[in-house]
């Protein structure tokens, strides 16, 4: 699981699996800072890998700092947190192997090929195990067992499906037919989803709540991606997201994060969503895009959605290069860190108003009349909630997260 001492990390885009890479560049440590270089094809055709911070030049590419364990942003969005860690730190500890004595470089061989979007690393350390039989139900106990501090005996299946995991939730990834069988992910019958599964602290109905909330973004008019919920042999459903960094079977789509993209940590509220806003203009240069950031950041602050931090948010690029904002996701009801949002409005993270909400939105060129509008395609989608949510199985939740909503309209005004 360990690189030898001295030897790079090739990085590659794998755009069509069916094609060889796309050569990226070359990573390796000097320092405890990670160090680039792009590979020719990249300088030549001036292909911005990283939006922002990290251009196309020759020459090596230090990393600005150490936040992210010394690895460039955009390098670190490759690594998994909360659930895939822990994942990969039992399987890793069941084959005698310390997470800790492995570098950030050392994880990103264990990703290979297994990480979100479409950037791979060779030689990949990936440990290989067949994932055998799925069953929802099973996975499901087993994370439950396993986030209590249990060992767990399906740990090798749980790590395949979901070691390369963003988030704290635990969820799998798996491929979903046509007519509804579930399998590994890379089989080319099968479109590649997420299927998310109840943590400890979560209501019994947070998979329902979940699919509600999609359901009411899209009503707002927000780009979400393809949702649903697949059944559970007992209780509320599972929570399912088509992926949206895998349009179509053997294809991926190049991905950064805006903690990525900024090298905002997550779990250090540094940036606010003027900062998204702007960050949105500047990586994709479309207006389109800084309207649906301040849709998404409407919709939170009203939906009570405070898990808004710099992974929530990330940005795709197409093969011609050009970068636009991902559809969202991770929509749902969350308290966020000491009842704030983890991105503020105007210096407000506990309960911004339309006054601040409004003085955003004209500093980044949108009118009074497309705040209006935006405001209002949220509240008419949030005054369904409790059909919506009704209609997808929630339960206990309804009550509390209406009431909730009606708090905050309150205080919005």
């Amino acid at each position: 699981m360990k690189l030898a001492p001295g030897t790079p990390l090739e990085i590659g885009l794998m755009l069509d699996e069916s094609r060889p890479l796309d050569p990226v560049g070359r990573l390796a440590m000097a320092d405890g800072l990670a160090q680039v270089e792009w590979a020719a094809t990249i300088i030549e055709r001036q292909h911005r890998i990283d939006p922002l911070l990290y251009p196309a030049e020759p020459g090596l590419h230090a990393a600005r700092g150490r936040s992210f364990e010394g690895l460039h942003g955009f390098l670190s969005d490759s690594l998994p947190d909360a659930w895939g860690r822990l994942l990969i730190k039992r399987q890793l500890k069941k084959l005698g192997i310390h997470i800790d004595t492995l570098s950030a470089v050392d994880r990103l061989a264990l990703v290979g090929t297994t990480g979100r979007g479409a950037m791979v690393y060779q030689p990949a350390t990936t440990p290989t195990n067949g994932a055998g039989l799925i069953d929802l139900d099973a996975l499901a106990e087993e994370s439950r067992v396993l986030l209590l501090g249990d060992d767990v005996g399906q740990i090798d299946m749980l790590a395949r499906l979901g070691g390369a995991s963003g988030g704290a939730r635990p969820k799998v990834h798996l491929g979903i037919g046509s007519d509804g069988t579930l399998s590994a992910e890379g089989s080319a019958s099968h479109e590649d989803w997420i299927v998310k599964f109840r943590a400890g602290v979560d209501p019994v109905d947070i998979g329902p709540v979940e699919e509600a909330y999609a359901c009411m973004a899209r009503m707002a008019g927000i780009n979400m991606a393809a949702s649903r919920l697949l059944p559970a042999h007992d209780g509320p459903g599972y929570f399912a997201t088509r992926r949206f960094d895998r349009p179509a079977p053997g294809r991926r789509l190049h991905m950064i994060s805006l903690a990525g993209a900024l090298e905002a940590r997550a779990d250090m509220p540094s940036i606010d969503y003027d900062m998204f806003l702007r960050a949105t203009m500047a990586i994709t240069r479309h207006a389109d895009d800084v309207e649906e950031a301040f849709r998404r950041m409407v919709f939170n602050i009203l939906a009570h959605n405070r898990d808004d931090h710099t992974r929530q948010h990330s940005f795709l690029q197409d093969e011609a290069g050009e970068w636009r904002i991902a559809p969202a996701y991770d929509l749902t009801f969350s308290t966020g860190p000491g009842g704030e949002h983890y991105l503020a409005v105007e210096g407000e993270g506990r309960a911004p108003t339309r006054a601040q909400v409004t003085t955003l939105g004209r500093r980044h060129g949108l009118s009074d009349r497309t705040i209006t509008a935006i405001i209002d395609d949220v509240r008419g989608a949030l005054a369904k909630w409790q059909s919506i949510a009704a209609d997808a199985g929630a339960t206990v939740s309804i009550a509390e997260i209406a009431r909730r909503h009606d708090e905050i309209e309150r205080v919005f005004s």
